[in-house]
């Protein structure tokens, strides 16, 4: 099929580029070659780019039958071929299926979902028994495989990545001082290390990352950085998203333990342990609302009392 390769937006390289380091720029430079090998390889059209992510250039796409679908490329290939793997395992709707990967070249086609906004974008607020549906549906129906990573190491990896915040906005201390966010991956690390039941995460379950599957479907979960752990810790990004109050907090985790039979103390703990992070985040933003920001600074100030 002929197509046309698409612009890659400079925020693309920017999110590739801070993720990565300067070196990406080499792959971008190969980028609108590979993309045109593999038009011609899994016969579709490019269409425009999803202005999303930070791992993957993600570009909208039509296959040669009529369905839509999604490339990703990233120079991160093993990281594109463990999420294939994860997607390939979960036997649910609320997953998009995998059409394509070569995981050689670090390309991976999938379904588009439809309509596809995520929550993120509608900033609607999903019903307690969607989230159940969805953390349901991901923690029951896939085996989970040793050869994926831990959520201990999933733990180290966002704790590690987020503190480098410091140094790009160093005023984020008045907010979030480091001894409180040491705290906070304290608490992470212990919950990792747990006997608990171990199940396939998604790992990086949070609101952009959650789109409207229509009503058959109702949430489709995207983009998983998969490992191996405790259930309660994919719901965390869900109970504290939009959430202005201690009260709201506490009354998601128990409604959310209700109807997935978590534990609501152990999911409270998880959100205590990664509130001084989703402040840090929200606050090197520059425009989140007061109220949030210090909800979840007083959240984390709990790290140290909470399921000990």
């Amino acid at each position: 099929m002929g197509s046309t390769v698409p612009y890659i937006d400079l925020g693309a390289r920017q999110r590739l580029t801070a993720r990565f380091g300067a070196e990406v720029e080499a792959w971008f430079d190969g980028l609108p070659g590979l993309l045109t090998a593999l038009a011609e390889q899994w016969q579709f059209e490019l269409g425009s780019p999803i202005l999303r992510g930070s791992v993957s250039v993600a570009i909208r796409c039509r296959m040669e039958d009529g369905r839509r679908a999604v490339l990703k490329a990233s120079p991160d290939r093993s990281r594109l071929a463990l999420e294939a793997t994860a997607l390939n395992a979960w036997h649910t709707l609320h997953t998009p299926e995998v059409i394509a990967l070569d995981e050689q070249l670090g390309a991976l086609l999938i379904e588009a979902i439809e309509p596809g906004t995520p929550l993120l974008v509608s900033s609607t607020y999903p019903a307690a028994e969607s989230v159940a549906e969805l953390l349901s549906s991901l923690h029951g129906s896939a085996v989970p495989d040793p050869s994926y990573p831990t959520a201990g190491e999933r733990v180290a990896y966002l704790f590690n990545s987020s503190a480098k915040l410091y140094d790009q906005y160093p005023e984020l201390t008045a907010l979030v001082p480091p001894e409180l966010y040491e705290r906070g991956r304290a608490l992470a690390t212990r919950l990792g290390q747990h006997n608990v039941p171990i199940v396939l995460l998604h790992g990086d379950l949070t609101p952009g990352n959650i789109l409207d599957g229509g009503g058959e479907r109702g949430l489709v979960a995207i983009d998983p950085a998969p490992c191996l752990g405790d259930a309660a810790f994919d719901a965390v990004d869900l109970v504290l998203w939009q959430a202005n109050d201690l009260e709201t907090i506490e009354a998601r985790a128990e409604r959310f333990a209700a109807t997935t039979s978590a534990d609501p103390g152990r999911l409270l703990a998880w959100c205590s342990a990664f509130a001084g992070m989703n402040a840090l985040e929200l606050g090197s933003q520059g425009n989140a609302p007061r109220a949030r920001t210090e909800t979840l600074r007083k959240l984390a100030s709990q790290a140290e009392t909470v399921y000990r």
